[in-house]
């Protein structure tokens, strides 16, 4: 599958975008010239596509050396695309080791200054009305802060955006159906025994067809259901066994948590507490609140060492992320949202409601 089969794809079936919509395309150094394959599948079916170029080497530089007082100012070309744009297509082709770099002092300023476009987006996404896109971009910088080889970085991530796609989402509604009406989640497994409720949550299938969606999100790759638990409900301790890698660079690798009463209480990380707690202290609002359960349903995806937007997709795999959920159902409010990912490997379990859903890594047919 090539990149320009892809870039067709996203437009015309993922995000079906019609003519004259106003299509915001935001990309870096690597990933420019798929942009230009994004735009031009814009342009032949009337839409009308602009591309916004930014880089990590542009975003450390400024956020090392820009007065903070000037990043409190309202950013007024956001404001008014968050009003007037029809889509928004954003490539993360983020550089990790520089962008672990940014002084999240600075970032955590950016967040909260950016927060009310992002509620005022929010709501349109709830409604459908505007239609955004986050996708991954394979680079080389990735590859290496993930201790694997760019070959087998474009393989796997590629590879995951090769689904039948119509054929995810009726596989996904099947799976939902044992979610239906759901009450109390268990999780078992290593150094794990939580336990939560999703009452009256819904089930959300991530299956990368807009129309599909219930709201105007989409990340791709994807393959996924995924709730809101509810806040206060999280009680135990979960141990996830594969690595993750934030958005800014913050990579963490054997994370336990305990959980009390929807909330953070205890944790452990084997690898990169430094780097978990440098986030956590610059962050507000419910940052240690439970925030979602994810169950991975990409038959296509493999681990890639912590990459989200791929690792959160792995068939069998669940992920539970601690931070925002209020796009998806949820109460929590903050200014980050961060997922951690187990294979529920030999011994682990999944219930709904006392009923085995996953088993060993298996889905329960």
């Amino acid at each position: 599958m090539n990149l320009e089969s892809i870039a067709k794809k996203i437009i015309n079936v993922n995000l079906s975008v019609k003519r004259k919509d106003l299509v915001v395309i935001r990309s870096g150094p690597e990933s420019i010239k798929f942009a230009q394959m994004l735009a031009y599948e814009c342009s032949i079916i009337g839409a009308q596509p602009t591309i916004f170029y930014n880089s990590s080497e542009l975003s450390l530089k400024t956020y090392t050396y820009i007065d903070v007082n000037y990043i409190k100012d309202k950013p007024k070309l956001n404001d008014i695309l968050s009003k007037d744009m029809d889509v928004e297509i954003i490539i993360d082709e983020s550089n990790p080791v520089l962008a672990s770099r940014l002084p999240q002092d600075k970032i955590q300023v950016m967040r909260k200054t950016m927060k009310p476009i992002r509620d005022f987006e929010e709501k349109r996404l709830i409604k459908k009305d505007l239609k955004i896109l986050l996708m991954g971009y394979p680079t080389e910088n990735i590859a290496k802060s993930l201790g694997i080889t760019f070959e087998k970085l474009k393989r796997v991530f590629w590879n995951s955006f090769d689904i039948d796609y119509e054929a995810l989402y009726k596989y996904n509604e099947t799976l939902a159906k044992k979610f239906k009406n759901a009450n109390h989640i268990r999780i078992i497994g290593d150094k794990t025994n939580l336990e939560f409720s999703v009452k009256g949550r819904e089930c959300m299938n991530g299956c990368a067809i807009l129309e599909h969606e219930k709201m105007g999100f989409i990340n791709m790759p994807d393959g996924e259901l995924f709730f809101a638990p509810i806040e206060n409900s999280a009680n135990g301790e979960i141990y996830f066994d594969l690595p993750s890698l934030w958005h800014y660079g913050k990579q963490v690798e054997g994370v336990w948590f305990k959980f009390k009463d929807g909330k953070v209480v205890e944790y452990k990380i084997d690898k990169g507490q430094d780097a978990f707690e440098d986030v956590i202290k610059n962050a507000t609002g419910d940052k240690l609140n439970i925030g979602e359960l994810g169950i991975g349903t990409n038959p296509n995806a493999e681990s890639t060492g912590g990459l989200t937007i791929v690792d959160e997709k792995i068939k069998g795999t669940i992920h539970i992320a601690i931070g925002d959920n209020t796009l998806f159902g949820g109460k929590n409010e903050s200014t980050i949202h961060w997922d951690f990912f187990k294979t529920m490997s030999k011994g682990s379990l999944l219930e709904v409601d006392g009923k085995p859903v996953i088993v060993d890594g298996k889905f329960i047919e």
